[in-house]
């Protein structure tokens, strides 16, 4: 595979503080995609798209209506950035929502609750192509075509311990010691499922065409790992 020459710019704007730190800490530790702006306001968004350049900009459809409207949120955002691929985020994915998403030139619609650890792998998808969409928006596209992301569920190969184990120590990049300790067990056997995690998930139950541009061997261990994790399933 081909080297990426450089990740992704992502600009992201969602009002839950929560929400948006997850997407920042995922687009960070992604190795497709870099964070140039984190806001939680469309103003605020949209001073920084004048200082920064971005090639994905996403924000949470279901904003505070007293910050203003979707529709003029996107119309202002292609203005300030006419080349990014404009990305939204919605809890509910109701068809008002993805209407004036459609309308004012979202190319990807994803349902938060589907798209979750997935996003960087969508998120690069709609910076090629015109219409990518999770599962849930399809009823509101009325037969247009999209690609569409599969529902994000975790490897089925991962046992609840190797999980937890997974979890804390390449997510959230806890020393082993210290995962030990919030599992109650020893080092050694956090080290030990996390080297299992590290044989199941390349198992091709995720879709490595997804990764395309990505030098795994460029990539430690613990990084291809977490790619793997975050991947859409294949499709069936």
């Amino acid at each position: 595979m081909m080297k990426v020459q450089r990740p992704l710019r992502v600009a992201l704007m969602d009002d839950d503080f929560y929400s948006l730190k997850w997407n920042t800490a995922l687009c960070m530790r992604d190795p497709r995609t870099t964070v140039v702006a984190e806001t939680e306001s469309p103003t605020a968004l949209l001073a920084q798209l004048q200082q920064e350049t971005a090639d994905v900009v996403v924000v949470d459809a279901e904003f505070s209506p007293e910050q203003g409207g979707l529709s003029e949120l996107l119309d202002a955002a292609r203005s300030a950035a006419p080349q990014a691929a404009l990305v939204c985020l919605t809890q509910y994915g109701e068809r008002d929502v993805v209407d004036a998403a459609r309308r004012h030139g979202a190319r990807a619609i994803l349902l938060k609750g589907e798209v979750r650890m997935a996003l960087v792998s969508a998120l690069a998808t709609a910076h090629r192509l015109p219409l990518v969409a999770t599962p849930g928006v399809l009823p509101h596209l009325d037969g247009e075509q999209a690609h569409v992301i599969p529902v994000w569920k975790p490897n089925p190969g991962l046992t609840p311990q190797i999980m937890k184990s997974f979890w804390l120590r390449v997510f959230f990049g806890m020393r082993a010691s210290l995962a030990a300790e919030e599992l109650f067990v020893e080092t050694a056997t956090v080290e030990r499922y996390v080297n299992q995690a590290y044989k199941i998930l390349p198992d091709h139950w995720a879709d490595d065409a997804y990764l395309e541009g990505v030098d795994l061997n460029a990539l430690s261990a613990e990084d291809q790992a977490f790619l793997w994790f975050t991947l859409p399933p294949r499709m069936p």
